[in-house]
């Protein structure tokens, strides 16, 4: 059994929360027995200590946080695994503080086949974690927060990456005033096989999900939205925040989304916005309730409401 799949069934088996611990990441039980030899783990306590183990990954790796850990600048994570042995970076409950960063995104994933779980990334100057190129990553029971961007982005070609029960909060940008902070974006040419599941993304000053310039289709099952375009939990709105729970897509764009069993609800501007995409997209037994403007708005197919 895959990593992947060893971490959805605990998951599932937990019901949501931030509630894996360490011993949850389990070596790949398909890895060949030279990789297992090689695989080694490590609890790492310090900054230094975090960049070397990350730095020196090789596929069958595990690196767990022992404690939360501030970054003075961007954490890099260019190494790569195998489709049958990746790279397990476990944050066994505790914090990546990047409020230490003076620009720039807290989290850079080029890498390909690692499994990134249990963690909570915060105060990053720009987006919390970025998935840049490469794929096939596995990301579950991440809380990206106060981040001066986007909580987690896909883009630039970034491929068959599954988010996994997700937390996406008080994202908000002072420098554009909440124009680009979403919980969740996927835009900007990210690649195929994208999906979210059972994510949910609150509170950012922008939009819940932003599928802005997204060329391939993205899949959302069981993902909540809920008073996006809002800062805060007092409801504070920006000057230039857009608030959809689902933005999906944007002009001149005709792309088929797959949402299914995905709620939005109480989002500054509408539940879903198709944003100019011509596509019939693919939505099922999804709802909305209470957004300000509309509940479904520019989704072919659906009328505005």
């Amino acid at each position: 059994m895959k990593v992947s799949k060893i971490l959805k069934a605990a998951a599932l088996m937990a019901g949501f929360g931030f509630v894996m611990s360490c011993s949850d990441l389990s070596v790949d039980s398909e890895t060949s027995s030279a990789e297992s030899s090689r695989a080694a783990t490590t609890t790492v306590t310090s900054e230094s200590a975090l960049r070397t183990a990350i730095n020196n990954a090789a596929a069958g790796d595990t690196i767990k946080l022992g404690c939360n850990i501030s970054l003075t600048s961007q954490l890099q994570l260019l190494n790569s695994g195998t489709s049958s042995s990746k790279i397990n970076f476990n944050g066994c409950g505790y914090t990546l503080d990047c409020s230490g960063i003076s620009s720039g995104w807290g989290v850079k994933v080029n890498g390909s086949y690692w499994n990134i779980v249990n963690m909570t990334i915060t105060k990053a100057p720009d987006c919390g974690i970025v998935f840049q190129l490469g794929g096939n990553n596995y990301i579950a029971y991440v809380r990206t927060t106060y981040n001066g961007d986007s909580g987690l982005q896909i883009y630039n070609s970034a491929h068959d990456n599954y988010v996994y029960k997700c937390e996406s909060y008080y994202n908000y940008d002072s420098d554009n005033l909440g124009e680009d902070a979403d919980g969740f974006a996927c835009k900007l040419s990210a690649g195929k096989n994208n999906v979210f599941e059972g994510c949910i993304a609150a509170y950012n000053s922008d939009d819940g999900w932003d599928l802005y310039g997204q060329l391939y289709p993205v899949t959302m099952k069981d993902c909540t939205a809920k008073y996006n375009g809002y800062r805060n939990s007092s409801l504070t709105t920006t000057t230039n925040g857009d608030g959809n729970g689902f933005k999906l897509g944007s002009s001149g764009i005709s792309v088929k989304h797959v949402l299914s069993g995905c709620t939005s609800n109480y989002n500054l501007a509408c539940g879903y916005d198709g944003n100019g995409n011509s596509a019939t997209m693919s939505i099922s037994n999804c709802t909305a309730t209470g957004n300000k403007k509309y509940q479904w708005y520019r989704i072919s197919g659906v009328s505005n409401q």
